[in-house]
């Protein structure tokens, strides 16, 4: 089931959860209340494990969730459109039976539909008191530029977008409406959302194949033939139990080869058991390992790319887990973190055919893009490039060289070696 954390204030959480009620066969829903907006902050920190994507009331929790997380695919937020202003406006009218001189209003600065909004009313502009806030303003200064301006009959009305300032104004027995989102809107954002769940859905129960390589297990003159055997049954032990916890099914296909079936979503939501198991057959037995998992629709494509993988794997040297799904994009891991990610091929014909004319791929091309990035050089040499790929100096000279005549980078000057003295010449993408 695919979960989602609701957050706001309390009145919007409600209306959510009451809309949500239709698409429960797809999601299931958490709730996640505050008292004030900069509480969203400490709930996805805290909460971020439990769920699957975030579903916010409004733009000003929706913005404070991005300050924290980033732009994050996960991150949902309720529709924002001209309706919830009219009705609010609506509201306004309906408290008074006079009409308005003067309305002050607040509005979150990250939102851009005010003017066109204001534009389509007809109401004077100069009768609206406008100031607009960051997301996480301090509400109190919020309150006491709506409360001076009433106080000193410059204002009659309010419009506020956050409900804490709504409480304290009425009970200075001032008019004020709240500027929150419709049910419309939420049922919109709901819909693609459950749309985004299915498609998860689809992805978490794709096929996946891991191949596990051991390497070096050939029995070595001093050792007795039992504590080599004792030593290869300990790390299949160690494979089966991954195996156990991914609920999938174990296969020995060579002298310490492995080959586990199971699905996607198991497989991404123990990305850590595998790395931990990588480090602890290297620490503990001392023996070199690659692993490569492969996604696809079928067994076929999943081995397929599992195969291509873990080839990727052994030979880059670095004890690396290399994840390959039907896109031909490429996920390397290490030490349970993200090395790199890139697409083992392109939609560019010319780009294909500059490479080729050098004898260069386009997985090498991205990946040393990748890694580029990655680390943040402005500029890199072949040194640099051959250490952090696992590759020999000439090879990457040749890489470099290969790239440069393409026309992909440029040569932006010279560094020298500390230890020899001989110069090597600095690199960098064309932006």
């Amino acid at each position: 089931m695919y979960h989602v954390g609701v957050v706001g204030p309390e009145p919007s959480v409600a209306r959510i959860l009451d809309v949500a009620k239709d698409f429960e066969k797809e999601m299931t829903f958490h709730p996640f209340t505050y008292k004030q907006a900069i509480e969203t902050k400490e709930i996805v920190l805290t909460h971020q494990k439990e769920v699957d994507a975030w579903l916010f009331s409004g733009p000003i929790p929706f913005v404070i969730a991005k300050s924290v997380l980033g732009d994050d695919e996960s991150l949902y937020g309720v529709l924002f459109l001209e309706t919830g202003i009219y009705r609010s406006l609506v509201n306004l009218f309906l408290q008074k039976d006079g009409v308005f001189k003067r309305i002050s209003m607040d509005f979150p600065e990250e939102v851009d539909i005010l003017d066109d909004t204001l534009k389509q009313l007809d109401f004077p502009v100069e009768n609206l008191l406008v100031r607009t806030f960051p997301a996480d303003a301090d509400e109190e200064d919020i309150y006491n530029y709506h409360y001076h301006l009433w106080e000193k009959g410059e204002s009659d009305g309010v419009l506020t977008s956050y409900p804490g300032v709504k409480e304290r104004l009425e009970q200075k027995g001032i008019t004020v409406s709240w500027i929150t989102t419709t049910r419309l809107e939420t049922k919109q954002t709901l819909l693609a959302l459950s749309e985004k769940a299915k498609a998860q859905y689809y992805k978490d129960t794709q096929v996946a194949v891991c191949f596990i390589e051991i390497g070096n297990l050939e029995i070595d003159q001093e050792e007795l033939l039992y504590d080599s055997q004792w030593k290869q049954l300990k790390m299949e032990e160690t494979v089966l139990r991954v195996s156990r916890k991914l609920n999938g099914s174990f296969h020995k296909t060579g002298n310490g080869d492995y080959m586990i079936f199971s699905s996607r979503g198991e497989v991404t939501q123990h990305k850590d058991l595998l790395q931990d198991t990588v480090q602890k057959i290297r620490d503990e037995w001392k023996h070199s390992v690659a692993v490569g998992v492969g996604f696809g629709d079928s067994v076929l494509r999943a081995e397929f790319h599992a195969r291509m993988a873990v080839q990727r794997s052994r030979t880059s040297q670095q004890d690396i887990l290399v994840f390959l799904d039907e896109q031909g994009e490429v996920e390397e891991y290490h030490n349970q973190h993200t090395i790199i990610s890139y697409l083992s091929e392109s939609d560019e014909p010319e780009l294909v055919e500059k490479l080729a004319q050098h004898q260069l791929s386009v997985q090498m091309y991205n990946k040393i893009r990748s890694h580029v990035e990655h680390k943040n050089w402005n500029t890199f040499t072949s040194k640099d490039l051959a250490m952090e790929l696992g590759m020999s100096f000439r090879n990457a000279q040749r890489i470099l060289l290969g790239l440069r005549k393409t026309g992909l980078i440029q040569e932006v000057g010279e560094t020298k070696s500390s230890d020899k003295g001989r110069p090597m010449k600095l690199y960098s993408f064309y932006i």
